[in-house]
């Protein structure tokens, strides 16, 4: 589990406001499930909520089957483990309770000013060491918060297809901690009847991208009145969008519903940790990490999701649980397959052919002896788009000018994002994912032509594609500054490093080829 306690900077939920929860002021919006809240109530009973939860009784109920609404409220809410809980008492309750804080970066915080000589950042006119002090005793934006949101950037690194583009600039941490089921008494209460366990809500700057981590250090109870086969009060671990726009389960398999204990046990980064989970929950809630839920049931994280038609790179994938004794493709609708590297347990790297073809295709990710195993395939969507359209495109300035006789300026301007090159040859066994050295990596800017010629064997066009030069050769920075940051070059686009057409093929054929298509 991450950091907690009154020593991290917690502070406790009152006991009088355990049941209706404890309202939480986030002090930035937070996206989930398509809204964005700026607060939130935190409650003994395993969620946060985005509205007031009324007593239900032995069940709280939520969801499309579970509740009439309009006529019943239906509550947007995050539940790591939603079922009616208390305080523990005697000897070993000592402490318990539930905990929370907001940890936020010392540069959202920064001002600017215009005297260089000044001492160190400055926030809202405050020194840096008394950042945060207009905000509540539970918000922090000190070193310590800097380097939490770091460590939790590395977490989601470890197991989420796409994390490596997201910067945590805020976090909600709430800790519930030795908490007992809501019906049983004192005497009941022994250290193997209690639950601990964590939710992590982490944000960046513009609230567009949130992710959820959840920790479950023990469960010790699986319903209200602590009964094994009971239905009644039955613990949950869901998140609700509310209003009924739907929910999503944190675990749907079978093993989960006879006994919600087992999450404890289980993970989706085996290779980190047990009872870690992880989701984006920004527009939908994505389950990331990976699964054995059967296939089918687990839809894919693919990142990124729209990609360029004419292949040439690889996207991340999140799916089933990978052994590294076995091999795994990505099979793509009415396309060939891909091939895919495991990174770790919860991450493939798979690396598109060309495709050809503008919209969504149906792609699907399993071992490559799934015909003799049966194991089902976990299906996913991946949208194809022209080279224009690719949002990881290089950005090469106005490429009308390229076309204009004489060209007005011989210096052309382009501009990349350095973490979208990985270096081919690096060993994700011998370092973690996120690691600078995994794009250190020397990039040159090619220049491909293009054309059909008409195949009577198959009566169609026969498309052509060739590397006609290499303008210029660049050294992709790898630094943390430009983790988020792009890299800008220029080049000078009347002189060419290599030739890959002889002095006879320049004559005759470099003008067939197209370009812009």
């Amino acid at each position: 589990m991450a950091p907690w306690g009154l020593d991290a900077g917690d502070e406790k939920v009152m006991p009088e406001m355990n049941d209706y929860g404890q309202a939480v002021d986030l002090h930035m919006n937070f996206p989930f499930y398509g809204g964005s809240y700026n607060q939130t109530q935190v409650s003994i009973n395993g969620f946060v909520s985005f509205a007031t939860i009324l007593d239900q009784g032995p069940t709280i109920n939520v969801g499309i089957e579970n509740t009439d609404w309009p006529r019943v409220a239906d509550p947007a809410m995050i539940a790591p483990y939603l079922c009616k809980q208390q305080i523990a008492q005697g000897p070993h309750g000592h402490g318990s309770g539930v905990y929370y804080r907001i940890a936020m970066r010392q540069s959202l915080f920064a001002s600017a000013t215009s005297n260089p000589r000044s001492a160190g950042t400055r926030f809202f006119n405050q020194s840096a060491e008394k950042a945060c002090a207009g905000t509540n005793s539970y918000v922090r934006c000190d070193a310590s918060s800097d380097l939490f949101l770091d460590q939790m950037m590395r977490w989601l690194q470890d197991g989420v297809a796409g994390a490596s583009v997201f910067k945590a600039d805020a976090a909600l941490i709430v800790t519930w901690y030795n908490t007992a089921s809501a019906m049983v008494g004192r005497s009941d209460m022994e250290p193997e009847n209690l639950s601990t366990y964590q939710m992590i809500w982490l944000t960046n700057r513009e609230g567009s991208l949130s992710y959820v981590l959840i920790n479950y250090d023990k469960l010790g109870f699986e319903a209200a009145d602590l009964g094994t086969s009971t239905k009644s009060g039955r613990c949950q671990a869901l998140f609700n969008g509310g209003n009924h726009t739907g929910s999503v389960m944190v675990d749907v398999t079978e093993q989960f519903k006879a006994s919600p204990k087992i999450l404890a046990r289980r993970s989706s980064v085996p290779h980190v940790v047990r009872g870690r989970y992880m989701f984006r929950v920004d527009d939908v809630v994505r389950p990331a990490g990976c699964s054995n839920k059967t296939g089918g049931t687990f839809p894919l994280l693919i990142y990124p999701d729209i990609v360029n038609m004419l292949g040439e790179m690889t996207v991340d994938v999140n799916g089933l649980c990978m052994n590294s004794e076995q091999t795994y493709i990505l099979m793509i609708e009415q396309r060939p397959s891909a091939p895919c590297t495991r990174i770790n347990a919860a991450i493939a790297r798979c690396y598109l052919p060309k495709v050809y073809d503008w919209g969504t295709k149906t792609v699907f990710f399993q071992p490559q002896s799934s015909g003799i195993n049966e194991e089902k395939a976990y299906v996913g969507f991946i949208y194809f788009v022209p080279p224009t359209l690719d949002p990881m495109r290089l950005d090469i300035g106005n490429l009308h000018d390229w076309f204009k006789n004489p060209i007005p300026s011989p210096w052309m301007p382009i501009m990349w994002y350095p973490r979208n090159f990985t270096d081919p040859d690096f060993d994700y066994r011998n370092g973690r994912i996120g690691e600078d050295a995994m794009y250190n990596v020397q990039l040159g800017l090619f220049v491909m032509g293009y054309k059909e010629s008409k195949d009577a064997s198959i009566n169609k066009y026969r498309p052509i594609h060739k590397t006609i030069a290499r303008l210029a050769t660049f050294a992709n920075k790898n630094t943390v500054e430009y983790r988020w940051k792009a890299q800008e070059e220029r080049i000078t686009l009347n002189q060419v490093e290599h030739w890959f057409l002889s002095a006879d093929e320049r004559r005759t054929d470099l003008f067939t080829y197209r370009m812009g298509y």
